[in-house]
């Protein structure tokens, strides 16, 4: 784990660096005025989650909030623009160091430089446009995506049942009360016959956001509500929110399951912990041959794993379908492109081996309120039985 936050911090000084060298091509004739709003950028787009952390008790302060939402949607911007300059910035500048290589023109390689700054602005106002209509995306709310999963021999006791799946809501500063009532509702007037909710609930401690997770009480659904725990249930004390979420009415999944009877018919409700929490609590390594084991026959295995790669380890074990988040569909594009270097399956339903994966690409959002062309999603996943050839 140190590592991975020595390689975060590294990039992040080396982003830095980047961004300061990018706004001295914006104002050349003020390198100091440049690197001024290079170091306040950063402070308000990071600051605030580190200050977070030190003092929990913060996230619930007004004025704390709105500093959340400034930094986050600054953030928001810079993340976009990063992702479209850094790879137009590189093939412009080696292609006009190869002209002025072979030519000798320093002026041409000058004039180079100054017509970048128009690319430059031109890039960044693109930035800000897209940024503000993942805004309004981000706002208006999750959306309800109705999936069918095909099951070659499904029990006719099964067939169409209704699995709800929320996941990765990162209730805090700014996913609050009003979006989780919202969310509830929704998925109440789905009539889910079970409620699936696969980690990163929260991003701060219980006592500061328990009041904001309450309205979560109200999810109810004839074969229960499960919950398995993400990552950030690790950063942020994972034994208090597993204590919370039971008095919600979820059944907490850590590697276990549970057997749910259908009109007679045996369903296996299995979670695994989150592939990194081992790194936490030794105890909580993930384990999905110990929650897939049980002594009873089963029509269908279900597994709940907040990482898709978890997977690699289920398929074996004769699961029919795996329900994960984590990776927010990249959460906005062009990161919704990026992503598929980094995952085999990242976002909607993927077949791997017998075993069908799900990837939800989250209810809420983390970090910048941003959401273009990536929306939050609530999961309606229906069983339909399909001739064994087919499935």
């Amino acid at each position: 784990m140190k590592y991975r936050w020595l390689i975060f911090f590294s990039l992040l000084a080396g982003l830095l660096l980047y961004t300061a060298i990018q706004a001295q091509r914006l104002w050349p004739s003020h390198p100091a005025l440049a690197g001024l709003l290079t170091a306040v950028l950063f402070i308000g787009m990071f600051s605030w989650q580190f200050l977070a952390r030190a003092g929990a008790s913060r996230l619930d302060s007004r004025t704390f909030r709105l500093y959340a939402w400034a930094g986050s949607i600054l953030l928001g911007v810079w993340a976009t623009f990063i992702v479209f300059w850094v790879p137009i910035d590189l093939g412009r500048d080696l292609y006009f160091l190869g002209r002025y290589l072979l030519s000798a023109n320093s002026p041409a390689l000058f004039g180079a430089f100054h017509k970048g700054r128009w690319i430059l602005s031109g890039i960044f106002l693109l930035s800000c446009g897209l940024a503000g209509l993942g805004l309004g995306e981000a706002l208006s709310g999750p959306r309800v995506v109705d999936v069918e999963i095909p099951v070659a021999g499904l029990a006719p006791e099964l067939e169409g049942l209704k699995i709800v799946q929320i996941t990765d809501l990162h209730i805090g500063p700014m996913v609050r009360y009003g979006y989780v009532n919202e969310v509830v509702r929704q998925v109440m007037r789905l009539e889910p016959d079970l409620i699936a909710v696969t980690g990163d609930l929260a991003d701060g401690t219980v006592d500061v956001l328990g009041r904001q997770v309450e309205f979560l009480s109200g999810l109810r659904a004839p074969l229960g509500v499960f919950f398995v725990t993400g990552n950030h249930e690790y950063y942020w004390g994972v034994e208090a929110w597993l204590k919370k979420v039971q008095e919600l009415g979820f059944t907490t999944l850590i590697n276990e399951n549970r057997v749910v009877s259908v009109k007679g018919a045996r369903m296996l409700v299995a979670g695994v912990t989150d592939l990194t929490a081992v790194h936490f609590m030794p105890e909580h390594r993930s384990d999905p041959k110990k929650a897939a084991a049980t002594d009873q026959s089963t029509a269908f295995k279900l597994l709940l794993a907040h990482r898709p790669s978890s997977c690699f380890e289920a398929e074996p074990l004769g699961f029919d379908l795996q329900l994960s988040g984590h990776t927010h569909g990249g959460q906005f594009f062009p990161f919704s492109e990026l992503i598929r270097f980094f995952y085999k399956y990242y976002r909607g339903l993927n077949r791997h081996g017998r075993m069908w994966v799900y990837v939800n690409p989250g209810t809420g959002y983390w970090g910048p309120p941003h959401r273009f062309l990536v929306p939050a999603e609530i999961t309606l996943l229906r069983l339909k039985s399909v001739p064994p050839a087919a499935n």
